[in-house]
């Protein structure tokens, strides 16, 4: 969807809601479903889905999109937009010029109508990868049009100039939102807050994993968890054009076929879901009088090179920051420390002037030790005086 188009619905609601009352989010959610992406009334989308003598893709039912695949005639004649894949490395360790030339020079086939998914951006909260994304996206768009541009968005919520470019440039954003169980939920919610700040959240989709991914990474491991997880995403995301999945067994891809087939048949009123789910989804929504914080590990990358290949120097770290409060929280004091058995020292520390009200900040802290463990796994510090401070820890891999 063009900027202007997203304005026009955003400006038309607001009228509305002037000429007749209150506009519940429910009656916006039906205005957004009629919107296309990628010329889909629904986006239900497998990414990375086993393919071999046990299971192929060709037996999903409720898909919409699917990629990476090449066969795009096949899926055609099904009604299901096949995406080609491309990767970061050849984008980000090239000039802008060779980067925009690699993404939109590809072989598609003939496919009048290509569609690749960048596999993937978000990598150091606005930091030089992050602009160098941008700037690849935005060029990229320019100089071929009609190549569709889907990109997987990794690192929690979306910094702005991220945010700002998949608004003008990207024509489907997907979140990788791989958690296990609801402890970890407000990791997608984080997400989906960034992308309704930025007016992108009606050509934005949470892929949930399933199954397992690298050492220590375990996601949905039943239909049941998947459901709930499919419910939550429903709740609280119901702009949203669809969902989507990633990796998986063939029995649980199974399950999450036959799932999305009700995606939105879902209440968006959190029926059905745990009170304590519920009660979450209300933190990122609800208002606060005062300043009031989120902030977790998870949420906390080192500034890079653009090319990945190292820090910029002299180091720092880059913590993106939540204000959900009516209050702007001024000259807030961050500190990143080793875990006790790690060293308990504070290595990076620093002073974020302003954090706006329902808004966010990239702070960024100056490195003045070593840091022993993995990113997400130091202790975040926030002194913040007259603010209320929601932290939030990552599911550490299992040993």
């Amino acid at each position: 969807m063009k900027p202007s188009s997203i304005y026009r619905v955003i400006v038309g609601a607001l009228l509305l809601a002037a000429a007749c009352g209150p506009v519940t989010l429910h009656l916006l959610a039906a205005r957004h479903a009629k919107t296309k992406v990628l010329g889909l009334n629904k986006v239900i989308a497998f990414g990375y889905t086993p393919n071999n003598k046990d299971f192929s893709p060709k037996q999903l039912h409720s898909v919409t999109l699917i990629g990476p695949a090449d066969d795009w005639k096949y899926w055609q004649s099904r009604g299901v937009v096949a995406g080609w894949g491309h990767t970061w490395f050849d984008l980000l360790r090239s000039p802008i010029d060779k980067a925009v030339e690699n993404l939109t020079g590809q072989d598609f086939g003939g496919n009048p109508h290509p569609v690749v998914m960048i596999d993937e951006f978000g990598f150091d909260f606005g930091g030089l990868m992050d602009q160098k994304s941008a700037q690849v996206l935005r060029q990229a768009k320019l100089k071929r049009p009609d190549l569709a541009l889907a990109v997987w968005e990794m690192r929690g919520p979306i910094p702005p100039v991220l945010a700002e470019a998949y608004r003008d440039a990207a024509d489907l954003v997907m979140f990788e939102s791989y958690v296990h169980d609801r402890q970890q939920y407000w990791y997608i919610a984080g997400q989906v807050w960034s992308a309704r700040r930025y007016g992108i959240l009606p050509k934005t989709i949470v892929v949930l994993g399933i199954g397992k991914g690298g050492p220590g990474e375990v996601w949905a491991q039943s239909k049941e968890e998947l459901e709930e997880q499919i419910r939550f995403v429903r709740m609280i995301a119901p702009e949203s054009p669809g969902i989507g999945f990633y990796s998986g067994t063939p029995e649980l891809v199974t399950a999450a076929d036959a799932l999305s087939a009700h995606f939105f048949h879902y209440p968006t009123n959190g029926a059905g879901l745990p009170q304590d789910v519920r009660k979450l989804a209300k933190t990122f929504s609800q208002r606060y009088a005062k300043p009031t914080l989120v902030v977790s590990p998870s949420f906390v990358e080192p500034n890079l090179l653009e090319d990945g290949r190292g820090l910029v120097q002299p180091p720092t770290m880059r913590a993106y920051l939540i204000n959900l409060g009516d209050e702007d929280a001024r000259d807030v004091k961050v500190r990143l420390r080793n875990p006790p058995n790690k060293g308990d020292n504070v290595f990076a520390e620093g002073v974020v002037p302003l954090i706006p009200k329902r808004g966010e900040t990239i702070g960024v802290l100056p490195v003045t030790g070593r840091w022993n463990v993995w990113v997400g796994q130091w202790i975040v510090e926030v002194e913040a005086p007259g603010c209320d401070v929601i932290t939030y820890k990552p599911e550490l891999p299992s040993k």
